[in-house]
C-alpha cells in the first residue's frame, strides 16, 4: 500500500480539510466503515448463548475481532477485555485492585498523565489513604529514571502513558516496566496514543494492565476501547462489573463467575465496534506500524523545524527519536483557541487548549497549547501548507 496517497483513498475526508487532530480521534477508513454495516446489515444479532445462525456468525466475528487486538499487541486471547474507551478501562483497573490496598500503600505516576490516566489513582489514594507519588522530569517531558526507580521502591502500583497526548514525548515504559516487576508492583500502561501508531507488545513492556481507544491510532469507530489484563492477576483482579455474560453459575445467595474474559465483560457488549476495531487493525497491519511510525516522524521533524524557522515556540522533546506524532505549540499573543480558529478558517483541523493534562500546563506555566496530531495519511505538503497559514499570521502579528 502506498503512503499516505493510498490511505487517503480510503477516507474521503482527506480530499476536504487537512485533518490535524488524531490524537482526540482518527478518521475511519472505508473497511472499517463496511465491515461495521455488514454486522448491523447481514447477520445483526446478540452474541454468545444464542443458537440462531445469526448469533452464531455475530459470536464468531466478536471474537475473531478479539483473536485480532490480541495478536496485535502480543497479548492470549483470554487477557483481551472489550470496553468502552481508555478511561473506562484506567477506571475499571482503579476499581478492580481496589481492595488490594492498605493505608499507606504507594502509588508512582508521572506528572504528564491524561487525566484518565490520574483522576482514577487520586481517588484510589484518597479513599484508601494511600501515598501518591510523581517521577519527576523536565519541561520537555523527559522523565527522570534514576528518580523512577528510587521512587518506585516499595510502590504496590506504578502507571505511566506510553505517549504524552499533551507534548507527543514517547515515555520508557519498557524500561520503567522493568523496574516496576523488579519491585514486585502492578504495572499499568496508557497507552491510547501509540497503539497503532508504534509496535506496542505488553509482553515486552511488563504490562500487567494495559488501555487503549479503538477510535485513535487504530482507525476504528469510537465507544469501543480494550483492557489487557495479564493472565497471572485473573484471580487477583475483582470485576467491577457484574451481571449478564459475566457469571458460570448463580442461586439466590451466591454466584460463581464465568472464565475470562467473559467475567469481565458485563451486559452486552459493542458489538459492532469491536468488530470495526478488529478491521482498523487489520488494515494498519497491511500498511505496516513501522511505516506509519516513519511517515509520522518525518511529519514531526519538518514541522518542529518549520516552528523554529518562524520562531513559534513548541513544546516536547528536542530529542526527535523520543517525539511521536504530536506537536504542541503556541503563537504569542493569541490565546490556542484563536490560532485554532484562524486555522480552522483555512480548513486545517487541530486540537486546542489543555488536552486534559492541566497538571503539564501549570508546569511549563500557560493556559494551554495548540496541537497538531498525525498519522499515516498525513502529508508533507499538508504541512507545507498548515506551516504557510502560520507564517501569515505571525507576520501580521509582528506587523
Amino acid at each position: 500500500m502506498k503512503i499516505p496517497d493510498d490511505v487517503r483513498k480510503d477516507i474521503p475526508l482527506t480530499g476536504e480539510v487537512i485533518y490535524f487532530d488524531n490524537t482526540a480521534t482518527s478518521l475511519t477508513p472505508k473497511p472499517v466503515i463496511e465491515a461495521m454495516d455488514d454486522y448491523y446489515l447481514r447477520y445483526r444479532a446478540n452474541v454468545h448463548r444464542g443458537v440462531h445462525r445469526l448469533s452464531q456468525m455475530a459470536t464468531h466475528r466478536y471474537e475473531e475481532s478479539r483473536k485480532a487486538v490480541a495478536d496485535f499487541i502480543n497479548a492470549r486471547f483470554e487477557e483481551v477485555v472489550f470496553t468502552k474507551n481508555t478511561s473506562e478501562s484506567l477506571n475499571l483497573v482503579a476499581l478492580g485492585v481496589e481492595h488490594l490496598f492498605r493505608p499507606g500503600d504507594k502509588i508512582v505516576t508521572t506528572p504528564y498523565e491524561h487525566h484518565s490516566d490520574l483522576l482514577p489513582w487520586q481517588r484510589l489514594a484518597r479513599m484508601k489513604g494511600l501515598k501518591l507519588e510523581f517521577i519527576e522530569g523536565d519541561n520537555e517531558g523527559n522523565l527522570d529514571l534514576s528518580d523512577a526507580e528510587r521512587k518506585i521502591k516499595d510502590a504496590k502500583l506504578v502507571a505511566v502513558q506510553h505517549v504524552s497526548n499533551a507534548l507527543g514525548v514517547v515515555h520508557e515504559v519498557e524500561e520503567i516496566g522493568k523496574i516496576a516487576k523488579e519491585e514486585g508492583a502492578i504495572f499499568v500502561v496508557d497507552a491510547a496514543q501509540s497503539v497503532g501508531h508504534m509496535e506496542v507488545d505488553v509482553r515486552k513492556l511488563h504490562a500487567d494492565f494495559l488501555a487503549f481507544s479503538g477510535h485513535k491510532g487504530p482507525m476504528g469507530p469510537t465507544g469501543i476501547g480494550v483492557l489487557y489484563i495479564n493472565e497471572e492477576l485473573f484471580d487477583t483482579f475483582e470485576p467491577p462489573l457484574i451481571g449478564g455474560g459475566t457469571i458460570e453459575d448463580v442461586d439466590l445467595n451466591s454466584y460463581k463467575l464465568a472464565e475470562p474474559p467473559e467475567r469481565f465483560e458485563a451486559g452486552t457488549p459493542n458489538i459492532g465496534g469491536a468488530i470495526g476495531l478488529a478491521e482498523g487493525i487489520r488494515y494498519i497491519e497491511r500498511i505496516g506500524v513501522d511505516r506509519i511510525e516513519r511517515q509520522e516522524r518525518k511529519l514531526v521533524k519538518r514541522t518542529v523545524g518549520g516552528l523554529e524557522e518562524l520562531e513559534i515556540p513548541w513544546y516536547g522533546p528536542r530529542n526527535l527519536k523520543k517525539h511521536a506524532g504530536v506537536v504542541s505549540f503556541n503563537v504569542p499573543p493569541l490565546h490556542p483557541h484563536d490560532v485554532a480558529a484562524v486555522l480552522d478558517e483555512r480548513n486545517i483541523m487541530v486540537r486546542s487548549g489543555h488536552h486534559c493534562a492541566l497538571p503539564v500546563m501549570k508546569k511549563l506555566g500557560i493556559n494551554g497549547t495548540v496541537r497538531a496530531s498525525f498519522h499515516v495519511y498525513n502529508s508533507l505538503e499538508e504541512v507545507e501548507t498548515f506551516l504557510g497559514v502560520l507564517e501569515e499570521l505571525a507576520k501580521r502579528l509582528r506587523g
